[in-house]
């Protein structure tokens, strides 16, 4: 992946693993309030899976609905999971998104 060696790009990777680390919390915050939702964990267990996916992919295919075109198609992916991840993802760690990450966690998790 490095060719020549040493040509990696850190900031993408360490951008990367503190993505995936806020993603696992939002992810175990829509799992615990699935699970005190209900008392049975197979609902759980879908009803948490259903949310995760809905907040990493809903907002942006909802965002591509003919109603949106040209209007509000920013302002709904900028709500999901997947706009703020992709940022993470190629090494900036702006605020905003950082934000966004640690608010699911606070309003899930009371």
């Amino acid at each position: 992946m490095g060719s020549p060696k040493g040509n990696l790009d850190t900031g993408a990777i360490m951008g990367s693993y503190v993505g995936l680390f806020l993603l696992a919390s939002v992810f175990g915050a829509i799992g615990m309030l699935a699970s005190s939702l209900t008392n049975n964990q197979i609902a759980a267990f879908v009803l948490a899976a259903f949310l995760g996916f809905m907040m990493l992919n809903g907002f942006e295919y909802f965002s591509q609905l003919p109603v949106f075109a040209g209007k509000g198609d920013d302002l709904i992916q900028k709500l999901g999971i997947q706009y703020h991840y992709r940022s993470l993802s190629r090494g900036v760690l702006d605020s905003r998104d950082l934000v966004y990450f640690f608010d699911p966690d606070l309003l899930f998790l009371s």
